[in-house]
């Protein structure tokens, strides 16, 4: 006997919402609230071009400083130049979150002036201010990371491999990150407020050391900063899904609040990690709970998604 209408629609509405209840996705993911210690030295060009990269830089530390505030990280940052005549010198004592006026007091630092010498050299001055220039910078069990800023490559005297190598050693643990804010290779870059040669080898010091990098001729130097101070203090902005989504349907929960999908303070889904990320002062804090609901995508072969 073939059912009746209304038992194929009853039929149907059953299958639908198993079919919907099957689809349909809730993940969550827990920002860490660990305590870590990180001890960052910032290296800057202070030659002839500078002053206004300095500026910049200087107006961009509130989103680089803000996650290390927010989480458990027990941090020290220090600056110096990459001027040989300066001995790799701290410009200020030893920032902490102690430190009053924490954003005053880093951009007074990072603005180390544009009349150094023309022979910068990046990685000797790290080299020296962390290994006896300033004496107890570097603590026993924190991280160690080096930004370098400048507008040239690197004139160092040695390889750069014997410098992070040197550097490697300085950390325990050998927990070791540089990190360079610089020309772009090949032929370097310019913009409205910079131009600069290629920095091959502070670019290749990232590399090697798992490091970030970015452009000295970007527009806003928020981005590098807000990945090194998320990583310095033990906090994730992406968050990677177990299953494909239909990127129209995701939803973002923080704690209780619903995240906005928006480039700034907000949420992207990035097709190549298959992830969510965060951006900005969005970027959930330590300990905060995420939640993330979506459709899985039907059309999507189940190579495709056992391959995620």
């Amino acid at each position: 006997m073939r059912p009746s209408n209304l038992a194929l629609l009853s039929l149907f509405a059953a299958c639908s919402d198993y079919e919907y209840a099957e689809l349909t996705k809730t993940e969550v993911f827990q920002q860490p609230d660990d305590d870590v210690s990180a001890d960052v030295l910032f290296v800057i060009d202070n030659s002839a071009s500078m002053a206004e990269e300095q500026a910049q830089l200087a107006a961009n530390f509130a989103i680089f400083v803000e996650a290390l505030q927010d989480s458990n990280a027990d941090f020290k940052l220090g600056v110096t130049t990459m001027d040989p005549n300066d001995g790799g010198v701290l410009t200020s004592p030893p920032l902490t979150r102690d430190t009053p006026a924490l954003g005053e007091a880093f951009s007074a630092a990072v603005q180390v002036g544009d009349d150094g010498d023309r022979d910068e050299r990046g990685l000797e001055m790290a080299l020296t201010a962390l290994s006896g220039a300033n004496p107890g910078f570097v603590r026993e069990g924190a991280m160690l990371n080096v930004v370098f800023f400048s507008d040239e490559d690197d004139h160092s005297p040695l390889a750069l491999q014997d410098y992070l190598d040197a550097l490697s050693r300085l950390a325990p643990n050998q927990d070791f990150s540089a990190h360079a804010i610089v020309g772009d290779l090949p032929d370097g870059c310019s913009s409205g407020t910079a131009a600069a040669n290629a920095g091959a080898r502070y670019i290749e010091a990232t590399e090697l050391s798992g490091g970030y990098l970015d452009s000295i001729c970007a527009e806003s130097y928020a981005d590098i900063l807000s990945r090194i101070g998320l990583e310095l203090a033990g906090l994730a902005d992406t968050f990677p899904l177990e299953r494909l989504p239909d990127p129209n349907t995701l939803v973002v929960w923080v704690d209780e609040a619903k995240m906005p999908m928006r480039e700034v303070d907000g949420w992207t889904y990035s097709p190549g990690d298959n992830a969510v990320v965060f951006h900005g002062r969005a970027v959930p804090r330590a300990g905060m709970t995420v939640y993330v609901e979506y459709r899985v995508l039907t059309g999507a072969t189940q190579a495709e998604d056992d391959s995620l």
